[in-house]
């Protein structure tokens, strides 16, 4: 259960909660250091032994990639209230991320030089997707949707099938309604280093987007550089800043949403302003662990990062979510926008009490793809641009540089890059 405390700097709780990190087991990083090396060398040989021995499924028996009949059983046997909920959330998600594609721009100079930014999309992504335990419908959806945008042309999807060899139906069905088909049944470290460095069957890539376990978390940091990789996901967190009049219900509720995540690690966090409200928060959790058959799903991540914090003020607790910078911050507050834009570092902020996190994970048209472990202090959520990338276009006519040579000279030898110098001065 969650632990209701005094707020202070020093209280052990909360210095524990800033010292939370996303750590991965030394043994860990072993074994992906090798599935990489071995897949990099022996391509499907690999791929396919480790398969087997990891996810215990045999590729030669189940195929390497979705099939159309596996597309189609999949259209047919999801309900049209799912199909319906996945066109809405996914046009939530295309309007919202439509407006973050970056303009080309180019300044003109008085001498006739002429300079420009240009974005292009990445040209090939591969997005891994769990989807054998928890099949994470929103979390492809938040993948392949900036993607698409960005008009990335060839997208493709890792997913550990069932022991059957078959992928979730509502997986298939987004992917589908999305138009991209190109699905792998694949996963694990062993997926991401095929994608990484291509094997006979499996294509190359550019880049990595996606969640996964520690065994996936580390491949992606030991490929990066082979690839281009989102970031490394820690177990979720949540903040919430509450007055007085904050429902303790609404505040119980959106704290178990983090904590069912299944970790043991995942952060719920309140602050509010006494203990008799304190106590509301914490009876409510337990009324409706009990009620709804959660105790169980919440209490390891609740004993280990479920704290309410009795602040002085609201200002207190601002202070302690900007040093925390969680992944999730909501306001339950009287005058929200009085406080909004005193939060400087959180992944996303939900505004007033029916902006529940939720509505960020699965519909408004926000992307739950965020930083978490105080990443968010130096770090963005996912956009279109990390499926983009800028270059810069220099047109320097000879009356530009021969106005500029003297500078470019002068730094290219104070740096003493003589043949740097020597370039310009053989054109003036």
């Amino acid at each position: 259960m969650v632990t209701i405390s005094k707020f202070h700097v020093q209280n052990p709780r909360y210095v524990n909660l800033l010292k939370r990190k996303s750590s991965i087991p030394e043994e860990v990083e072993q074994t992906v250091k090798e599935v990489i090396q071995q897949v990099k060398e022996k391509g499907d040989e690999a791929l396919y032994s480790y398969m087997e021995a990891f996810d215990h499924v045999d590729i030669n028996k189940i195929g390497l990639t979705v099939t159309e009949e596996e597309f189609a059983y999949a259209k047919e046997h999801v309900s049209d209230d799912f199909k319906e909920a996945v066109k809405k959330a996914c046009d939530n998600l295309f309007r919202f991320h439509k407006k973050q594609l970056p303009a080309d721009f180019s300044v003109d100079y008085e001498d006739g030089a002429i300079l420009a930014r240009k974005y292009t999309p990445i040209q090939s992504v591969a997005v891994t997707i769990p989807g054998n335990m928890a099949p994470l419908v929103s979390t492809l959806c938040m993948n392949l949707v900036p993607a698409i945008v960005a008009g990335v042309p060839n997208i493709y999807i890792l997913t550990k099938p069932k022991p059957d060899g078959t992928i979730d139906e509502h997986l298939l069905y987004t992917a589908d309604y999305l138009n991209i088909r190109n699905y792998y049944k694949i996963s694990g470290s062993q997926g991401l280093a095929a994608v990484a460095y291509g094997t006979e069957t499996v294509s190359k890539v550019d880049a990595i987007t996606g969640p996964g376990n520690n065994y996936t978390q580390m491949a992606k940091k030991l490929l990066f550089g082979e690839v281009k990789i989102d970031f490394l996901a820690g177990p979720s967190e949540i903040a919430i800043v509450a007055d007085e009049n904050a429902n303790p219900t609404f505040i119980a509720a959106d704290m178990m949403s983090q904590a069912e995540h299944g970790t043991g690690f995942e952060a719920s966090t309140a602050f509010c302003l006494s203990e008799t409200q304190a106590n509301e928060i914490k009876n409510e959790i337990k009324r409706l662990c009990e009620e709804h058959d959660l105790t169980l799903a919440t209490r390891s991540a609740f004993e280990n990062y479920g704290d309410i914090f009795i602040v002085d003020s609201i200002n207190d607790a601002i202070q302690a979510v900007n040093e925390i910078a969680p992944e999730h911050v909501e306001l339950f507050l009287e005058d929200c926008e009085a406080v909004l834009p005193k939060i400087t570092n959180a992944g996303a902020i939900f505004v007033g009490e029916y902006s529940t996190e939720p509505v960020g994970d699965y519909f408004c048209g926000t992307n739950h793809i965020l930083p978490t472990c105080g990443t968010a202090k130096f770090s963005s959520g996912m956009s279109v641009q990390e499926f983009m990338r800028g270059y810069s276009v220099i047109r320097y006519p000879e009356t530009a540089l021969k106005n500029n040579a003297g500078e470019i000279i002068q730094l290219a030898e104070s740096e003493g890059m003589r043949a740097h110098a020597l370039a310009v001065k053989v054109r003036t």
